[in-house]
């Protein structure tokens, strides 16, 4: 098993989901903009996106990609060009992934907190497990 084309699956399964998640952001910005009648020189300022807060959700949960996920990113690629992992690495970066899907799905539908600090929290688990085994295998 290549164990830098194992760790390259969730980390490319993460961008989709950064991606799917801009995508619904777009989309539901669209609709509210269409469905409130609101145009896009009203966006220069705060009152225009008061107009299109129902999307709200979906904004925030597109700027928690670049949050978290960042150490992911940043721990993957690490992993990746030192040649070093193991299997119990690209299963907690599964895990991981699954925790964000997860709560981007909470977020941008439902929005239960507690549910939704559930998957963050076990996102967060696994990605200070990956930093720990990471920083072994590097010592």
């Amino acid at each position: 098993m290549n164990l830098n084309s194992e760790l390259l699956r969730p980390l490319i399964a993460q961008v989709l989901l950064t991606t799917c998640v801009w995508a619904a952001l777009l989309t539901a910005r669209l609709v509210s903009m269409i469905r409130n009648r609101v145009g896009m020189e009203e966006l220069k300022g705060a009152q225009g996106y008061s107009k299109i807060a129902d999307t709200d959700a979906f904004s925030d949960n597109f700027e928690n990609q670049f949050e978290v996920p960042v150490l992911f990113y940043l721990v993957l690629v690490l992993l990746m060009v030192s040649g070093k992992s193991d299997p119990g690495i690209v299963t907690a970066s599964w895990v991981f992934v699954v925790s964000r899907i997860v709560h981007s799905l909470i977020h941008c539908t439902f929005n239960s907190v507690y549910l939704r600090f559930g998957a963050y929290l076990t996102g967060c688990i696994s990605l200070g497990w990956i930093w720990w085994r990471a920083a072994a295998l590097w010592a």
